[in-house]
């Protein structure tokens, strides 16, 4: 386990530099760390420069290390900050910052409107959209009705060799796994992954891989037909022409997992002014309807945002927070000695 996290610390130093991100730097700009995918966050980000005239610098993780490759970069500069937002992801490892008092409350005035479930009582996170865990599937290879619909669907000898999985120490995988700890146990979380192992799935770097895998799945050597991922990968590998479809997993009983991208100012932020502009810019309505309107495959965190292209799943996953943060290492320290590629 250390020299895995050895290897994360260095791949995050690794992240491209930001020169100048110091308190003497210019006041109108925001440093800002993304774990949200560079083709949906762009474009948002550009605009914010547009209207608002703060320039944006930002820092983009790696798709093998999704999220926890900046996390560990956050921590590794906690006492001597060089960003001012972090636009994460997912919500398990914005509480890791939060509890390791790498981030500052700020209560932006845009959120008001947002249900308490989708902002930190104490103010050190609010959501932007969510994601949901999906089953996705090759949509020329298996027949709508022979989809799997559950995720323990995935360790049945139908799909043995045939289903793919992202490496559960990273990004929403991690978080998926650590819900997973939560709601049914460490005893029944761990006798899934296992039996998941023994079905052979293909552990691999990331969510987008998965996609990828699914959607050039062809008979013949190996093909990876289903696979577990998040509504944005499915919807990009959609708008790239692949044969994808999805499930909404669990509906009977346990429920599809749901994510929040969360936004955060991040202690002793260099440029305090102009990130706390950005966290307006993020968290308003304008930028939640624009998100879920258009293909990013996220999904509304407003009541009433009718103009969102993906519905939400009749049944979701119930994730206590404090129990969902709390085997978020207990989880990955398993997964670390008994699920690696």
């Amino acid at each position: 386990m250390k020299l895995a996290l050895t290897a994360l610390f260095v791949a995050a130093l690794a992240l491209p530099a930001i020169a100048g991100c110091d308190a003497s730097a210019a006041r109108d700009e925001v440093i800002v760390y993304v774990a949200v995918d560079r083709g949906d966050a762009e474009p948002i980000l550009r605009r914010f420069e547009e209207q608002s005239g703060v320039r944006v610098r930002a820092v983009y993780d790696a798709e093998a290390a999704k999220t926890t490759g900046l996390v560990t970069r956050l921590l590794a500069e906690s006492d001597h900050p060089r960003c001012d937002v972090f636009w994460n992801n997912e919500l398990v490892q914005t509480l890791l910052l939060a509890q390791r008092g790498a981030l500052d409350a700020y209560r932006p005035a845009s959120a008001d409107d947002l249900p308490d479930d989708f902002k930190a009582a104490d103010g050190r996170w609010t959501a932007v959209a969510q994601r949901a865990r999906v089953i996705v599937y090759n949509a020329e290879h298996v027949p709508a009705d022979q989809a799997p619909q559950s995720i323990f669907d995935l360790t049945k000898p139908e799909w043995r060799g045939k289903a793919a999985i992202a490496n559960p120490q990273f990004g929403a995988t991690r978080a998926h796994v650590a819900a997973l700890f939560a709601v049914l146990g460490e005893e029944r979380a761990k006798k899934w992954l296992s039996d998941l192992r023994a079905n052979d799935i293909r552990i691999v770097d990331g969510n987008a891989m998965v996609k990828n895998l699914v959607g050039k799945a062809t008979p013949g050597a190996s093909p990876i037909y289903v696979g577990l991922t998040d509504t944005d990968d499915v919807e990009s590998g959609l708008a790239e022409g692949r044969p994808l479809a999805m499930v909404y997993p669990d509906q009977d009983e346990l429920g599809t997992l749901l994510m929040p991208s969360t936004v955060a100012l991040v202690r002793g932020a260099p440029h305090p002014e102009a990130a706390r502009k950005l966290i307006d810019y993020l968290t308003s309505r304008d930028v939640g309807t624009a998100l879920t309107a258009g293909n990013s495959g996220y999904l509304p965190v407003r009541e009433g945002a009718v103009a969102a292209k993906l519905k939400l799943p009749p049944r979701r996953m119930q994730v206590p927070l404090d129990k969902w943060f709390d085997e978020l290492e207990p989880s990955s320290l398993w997964t670390q000695e008994h699920f690696q590629p």
